[in-house]
């Protein structure tokens, strides 16, 4: 796996799509450090979420850090053929009968995986946010969508800080 040629190809895009370090950092909602890191070639056991949001946010398509590691060519999302028969890579294959069909549907159709989040909930439950960029999406409309959940997760988990409503009557 040739980590130094993925920092290098990722920088590259980067640089490309007129981005600066610390503008791709803000999208990821991580450190300059990490973005350095990535683009220094520091060796990961696999490719983390990080290098595969950096990728979307310069415009790869799925398994182009891969195809990078492996000492190919990036693919860029705008030349991916759309294929619906597959799930992504970044989501995999969802066991049957383990979620509702809708959300299967959702979770396999095409777009760029950005983020995931847990949110725990007053009483022990879990909430369980997938974020996906739009199908074939350009580099700035999946900085769009990072940008939005950016802004949304804060409020999301605001409404349970929040005290419920007393009960009418009470």
């Amino acid at each position: 796996m040739d980590w130094v040629e993925l920092g290098r190809a990722l920088k590259e895009a980067r640089k490309a799509a007129g981005l600066k370090q610390t503008e791709i950092a803000t999208r990821l909602d991580v450190s300059l450090s990490s973005v350095q890191a990535i683009e220094r070639g520091t060796v990961f056991a696999k490719p983390t979420p990080t290098i595969r949001a950096f990728a979307a946010a310069v415009g790869w398509a799925d398994r182009s850090v891969e195809q990078v590691l492996a000492g190919g060519a990036p693919t860029l999302a705008r030349d991916e053929p759309k294929s619906s028969a597959e799930p992504s890579e970044a989501t995999g294959p969802v066991p049957a009968g383990t979620l509702p069909l809708r959300i299967v549907a959702d979770l396999t159709d095409e777009g760029a995986l950005l983020d995931t989040a847990v949110i725990r909930l007053p009483g022990g439950g879990q909430a369980v946010v997938v974020v996906k960029g739009k199908a074939g999406g350009t580099p700035a409309e999946i900085q769009e969508a990072l940008e939005a959940w950016r802004r949304t997760q804060p409020h999301l988990q605001g409404l349970l800080d929040d005290e419920p409503p007393a009960a009418a009557g009470a």
